[in-house]
């Protein structure tokens, strides 16, 4: 494989999308067969198995080079966004929603409908296929299903003489209770992270029969009131003497959303409340210790189930690559049990049960822990994600991030903070 490939600097995804993309990539063929290049974010450990992966793809399709590009996560999508305003897009990259669907929605991804026996699309439900199909269109294949659970330490509870709840009955004032109380009996350690990402306000709005949008996109599918509420929850949760300071939290958060620079791994604090399920074998390795998943608060006394699992990232081919065939090939061997034996579940529980059987002779206790709450929360019947809306998705995550700190730091109430973000996510729909 050739060197990583040097980045154009960073550009909003907002600029991107005014270029139309119909030009080619610039792979093609340099005379010793087809170029492929393959974009991906991720930990050290990441770029480490996926460039074996990507060697033995090469090996069995010597007719192919592809050229490795990564990043972390912080800065892979203002390259991304920079790479589609020079009309320059990888072959292959990795997605999520909702970051994808302005790239669908602008004719930047491949339909792979179109590729369908390449990529081999039979080895997909359609469930899991659900939120990158639109208008009939295949924009993605995941690459694993994960969620998102509270992690805890189990030493840091013994260690504070605290018992861990019963998953099955705590609820979201159990969970304030919990962290205050490690808190009081570990001077050395706070007893939960402050959530500083949405995916908790999604269970606690799911718990509350909303959701973020409606069930095709078009619109918003929650109250301001509803998400008052969680902000409420978020603020009692800091003031129980249970968390680490605002200011360490914000601090955290702006050096990345990797475990392994999780307060959780660093030993600072006993339960994460936003870990994506993918990342325990991450936390574990670097926090040396083990960890555990547990389904969130609230379930037993819900209105409809709030925990969900769903595919964690995406893999797509730029709707311009002069190659697409080969694109997909390798879409396709990325999912295989050779790429799986590589990557275990980084990138979540493989979708293709015949890769599952194949490589679960060689799962290790972390990788058969994270199947088993997948399991657990399958049993509880969640209902589908709706797919985020086109144009207010890209923009949410942006919105919500700037309002949960103000929330956080008092400069907006629970109710003035719901509001200004529905309003604000309304105007970009």
């Amino acid at each position: 494989m050739k060197p990583l490939l040097s980045r154009i600097g960073a550009a909003t995804l907002a600029s991107a999308m005014s270029v139309s993309l119909l030009a080619a990539c610039s792979s093609g063929d340099d005379g010793d067969g087809v170029t492929l290049r393959y974009f991906w974010w991720g930990s050290d450990a990441r770029h480490a198995y996926t460039q074996e992966i990507l060697e033995r793809f090469e090996e069995l399709h010597p007719d192919i080079n592809v050229e490795p590009e990564f990043t972390s996560w912080d800065d892979y999508w203002n390259k991304l966004s920079t790479s589609a305003a020079a009309q320059d897009l990888p072959d292959v990259m990795q997605v999520v929603d909702p970051l994808m669907y302005p790239y669908i929605e602008n004719g930047q991804l491949l339909d792979l409908n179109t590729v369908a026996d390449a990529a081999h699309l039979e080895r997909y439900s359609e469930s899991t296929l659900s939120l990158s199909t639109v208008d009939d269109g295949v924009y993605a294949v995941p690459g694993g299903v994960s969620g998102f659970s509270v992690a805890i330490a189990p030493e840091a509870f013994a260690e504070a003489g605290v018992e861990i709840p019963d998953e099955s009955t705590w609820d979201w004032d159990d969970y304030i209770e919990t962290a205050a109380a490690i808190s009081a009996a570990n001077p050395d350690m706070a007893g939960s992270d402050i959530p500083m990402f949405s995916q908790v306000a999604t269970v606690w709005l799911r718990q509350h029969g909303e959701n973020w949008w409606s069930p095709d996109g078009s619109d918003l599918a929650f109250t301001p009131e509803t998400l008052a509420g969680y902000w409420d929850w978020v603020i009692r949760l800091r003031d129980s003497g249970g968390t680490p300071s605002v200011e360490t939290m914000v601090e955290a958060h702006g050096a990345g959303s990797s475990a392994a620079q999780s307060l959780l791994a660093l030993h600072k604090v006993a339960m994460n409340p936003a870990l994506a399920t993918n990342q325990l074998g991450e936390l574990e390795e670097t926090s040396g210790g083990a960890a555990q998943l547990m389904i969130y608060p609230g379930e037993s006394d819900a209105q409809v189930t709030g925990s969900f699992v769903k595919p964690g990232l995406f893999y797509a081919a730029s709707a311009a690559t002069e190659h697409p065939e080969e694109a997909a090939m390798l879409l396709d061997f990325l999912n295989s049990a050779e790429a799986i034996e590589l990557q275990k579940f980084d990138r979540g529980v493989p979708v293709d049960p015949a890769v599952v059987e194949t490589v679960s002779g060689d799962l290790t206790e972390t990788e058969l822990a994270v199947a088993d709450y997948n399991a657990r929360v399958t049993a509880l019947g969640p209902e589908p994600l709706p797919i985020p809306n086109a144009n207010a998705g890209g923009a949410m995550d942006e919105l919500y991030d700037r309002i949960n700190i103000d929330v956080l730091f008092d400069r907006l109430t629970p109710e003035e903070a719901a509001q200004q973000f529905y309003d604000g996510l309304k105007a970009e729909l």
